[in-house]
């Protein structure tokens, strides 16, 4: 199995190859084939983007059934349920009050 590029080896190919061609001083056939081996960087990590992007997500039922994919818990910040949530303004009340508002907290 051939070994895949990492996304940051992929990124500074392509800025190497863009500067190559921005620079002008090669011929049309090599900055085709440049742009050609760009194109070919872009497509690689946009696969790894998106294989990342699945890797963080996780995949829930909704109450109907069908299944929705949400952010992994372990990378939001932790939630809290309304209990938890009412505890923690009672034990903080001026940390949820606004200061520049008239209505109370």
């Amino acid at each position: 199995m051939a070994r895949k590029i990492k996304f940051e080896d992929a990124l500074k190919q392509l800025e190497q190859l863009t500067e190559e061609i921005e620079r002008g001083e090669i011929g049309l056939e090599e900055s085709i084939a440049k742009y050609e081996q760009g194109m070919n960087l872009v497509n690689t990590c946009r696969e790894i983007l998106v294989e990342a992007e699945m890797r963080i997500q996780k995949l829930s039922a909704t109450p109907d059934g069908r299944l929705t994919a949400t952010d992994a818990p372990e990378l939001n910040e932790p939630e809290l349920n309304e209990t938890e949530l009412n505890e923690t303004e009672r034990a903080n009340p001026d940390d949820n009050a606004d200061s520049d508002s008239d209505f109370p907290a």
